[in-house]
């Protein structure tokens, strides 16, 4: 594992207070004061003091004295019960510098998962539905945890489940065939008996393509489909006796009836087209794609073991698992009508991936926090049949707009599309009216970097727990914790460097002098010092937005250096160290948005 002089740092400043007090001090007792005018360094003297019977003040007063005397202190500050330590900064900074350099790509990664794999499962839109902003931060908080867990060391086995079958397919496949059942030659009857006698009952390949025709190519979208989905929630309910209609449906699309099977692959294919284009935009990998179609029919025969083995019982037609006993009450595995549910078929899908991976340590799935009291349901289950692999739940809360929240039964979605048009429309006009002398061409590319860095940073920097309310100018905002801030801030690097002519070569970055110390060039240099250890954390506890907040305060430390440093005034040993110092910022800053999946543009 790569030691980093920060965390020799502050295990020499723990040893020093343990020599000091007598006691033994672990890295973990020192602080980070919350102003760098405090210090660098701070420890409280509570525990010091109750263990020693005298005052916490007292002990702080002779850290002070005692402390100063150390060679890598500058000073030493007793604040109450407080110690607060000054590093010495022309030292401190060479160190830092020379770590980045050393790891060079490698800064900030551990090795603590080395030898392990995990399962990431996410990326979960159902199909015949419009992609929202609400599966966006499903695809960005999976995609990030993906980079995330790889720079710890594991490996990582990102796969989706996709959601092609079952009631909102059958609904929408209803609603489509039916409003087209008349574009077909059929005899002189009402409406509704054509439609059940000759196309419900008898649909067969050639009347599904001639339905199928009859689609423009424009409309052959999962937004399309998406439309069709809501129109036909609304119709039912003011229609409910067509309910047994829509169940007719489902059981034929299950039994895989010829027409009504030509129907489902063609809508599911305009779907599956369309995901895999905003997978891409969004740097979504995946490393396998299951879909509920995949294991359904394995889903219904794991019923019947259940049954077999007495995990599951009848109940009013339906069958279950009762885990009253375990305060999950009853987990509902097979309709009353035969049909299967998102259940039947997340039994079959844990088995099957246990299959393809057998390696794996363990297993996450990344989902809306609203359907974790299912996932406890789901997960008992499988260890009632005997499944042994560790599996872990990821919530995350919902997205919404500022009228609140969305619904794909309300057809009051965000979609991605038109989110995206809109925040790329936003960011072109921007760039635009910074740079009317850039052609075309650069002016798209900065205005994607911006539209796409803008959402996803707005996104990740929330932690998963809370709700998302987006906004899109805020989003896009070059002021405060925005994802154009923090893309400025290292172009604002980059700039100089560019001015300057400086080429990171290995000569150039091989020995740094110890001769820099402005207050700001220390505080940069202590939160670059700082990013190897949030990288950890981040990953431990499969929070993103760790690296989005790290972000922001490295922003921030750059636009007081880049205010408060004269860099291309310098000249000699100053001008050099200097450079070698924007160069690691703007570098340790990239890596911390490539975790994001964020990229730069070379200018803004």
């Amino acid at each position: 594992m790569i030691s980093y002089s920060w965390d020799v740092i502050l295990l020499h400043v723990a040893r020093k207070i343990s020599d000091i007090v007598g006691m033994d001090i672990q890295v973990t007792d020192l602080l980070i004061p919350p102003d760098v005018q405090l210090g660098d360094i701070a420890f409280g003297c509570f525990a010091v003091a109750k263990e020693k019977k005298v005052s916490p003040v007292d002990i702080a007063k002779k850290l002070e004295k005692e402390i100063q005397k150390d060679h890598t202190v500058d000073f030493a500050k007793a604040a109450g019960p407080y110690i607060n330590i000054t590093l010495l900064s022309g030292e401190f900074i060479a160190r830092i510098i020379q770590d980045v350099v050393r790891a060079g790509k490698k800064f900030g990664i551990h090795t603590t998962g080395k030898g392990k794999s995990i399962m990431l499962e996410y990326a979960q839109p159902n199909t015949h539905k419009e992609v929202h902003i609400g599966h966006v931060r499903n695809l960005l908080i999976g995609s990030s945890l993906d980079r995330l867990l790889k720079s710890t060391g594991y490996k990582t086995i990102p796969v989706s489940y996709q959601g092609d079958v079952g009631a909102h397919v059958s609904k929408c496949l209803w609603f489509l065939v039916r409003e087209k059942a008349n574009s077909i030659s059929q005899p002189k009857k009402k409406k509704d008996e054509v439609w059940i006698d000759t196309v419900l009952n008898t649909l067969d390949i050639e009347k599904a393509d001639a339905i199928l025709n009859t689609i423009p190519k424009v409309d052959r979208t999962a937004t399309y489909l998406g439309k069709l989905y809501t129109e036909s929630t609304k119709l039912l309910e003011e229609n409910p006796d067509w309910k047994l209609q829509v169940s007719d449906v489902q059981k034929k699309l299950e039994t895989h009836a010829p027409g009504w099977n030509k129907v489902w692959l063609e809508t599911r294919r305009w779907c599956i087209g369309e995901f895999s284009t905003i997978f891409q935009e969004l740097g979504v990998k995946l490393d396998k794609m299951y879909y509920e179609s995949d294991v359904a029919d394995a889903g219904q025969n794991m019923v019947d073991i259940l049954l077999k083995k007495g995990i599951a019982r009848e109940s009013q037609g339906a069958i279950i698992v009762d885990l009253e006993e375990e305060k999950l009450g009853t987990f509902v595995v097979r309709k009353s009508d035969g049909t299967s549910l998102y259940a039947t078929k997340d039994l079959a899908l844990a088995v099957q991936k246990e299959k393809d991976f057998p390696n794996v340590s363990k297993s996450l799935h990344i989902v809306d926090k609203r359907q974790e009291f299912y996932f406890k349901q789901l997960f008992r289950v499988l260890i009632l049949m005997g499944y042994e692999l560790p599996l872990e739940y990821v919530g995350y809360e919902v997205v919404k707009l500022a009228t609140g929240a969305m619904s794909s039964r309300e057809g009051n979605t965000v979609t991605w599309k038109s989110l995206r048009d809109d925040v790329v429309e936003f960011a072109t006009k921007e760039t635009h009216a910074r740079h009317p002398d850039w052609v075309d061409g650069r002016i798209t590319h900065t205005a994607w970097c911006l539209a796409i860095g803008g959402i996803k940073f707005s996104m990740l920097k929330q932690d998963v727990e809370k709700i998302f309310i987006f906004d899109l100018k805020r989003a896009l905002s070059f002021d405060g914790d925005t994802g154009p801030y923090v893309q400025y801030s290292a172009t604002r690097l980059s700039a100089i460097l560019k001015k300057a002519g400086w080429n990171a070569t290995e000569a150039n970055m091989k020995d740094t002098s110890s001769v820099l110390h402005e207050p700001a060039e220390k505080n940069l240099a202590l939160c670059i010092s700082t990013y190897p250890a949030v990288v950890k954390k981040a990953a431990e506890e499969l929070r993103p937005s760790l690296i989005a907040h790290w972000c922001i305060t490295m922003s921030g430390r750059i636009n007081e250096f880049y205010r408060d440093v004269k860099v291309l005034d310098s000249t000699g040993e100053v001008l050099k160290t200097r450079l070698q110092l924007v160069t690691v910022a703007r570098d340790c800053l990239s890596a911390g948005l490539e975790l994001l999946g964020i990229s730069l543009p070379e200018e803004m």
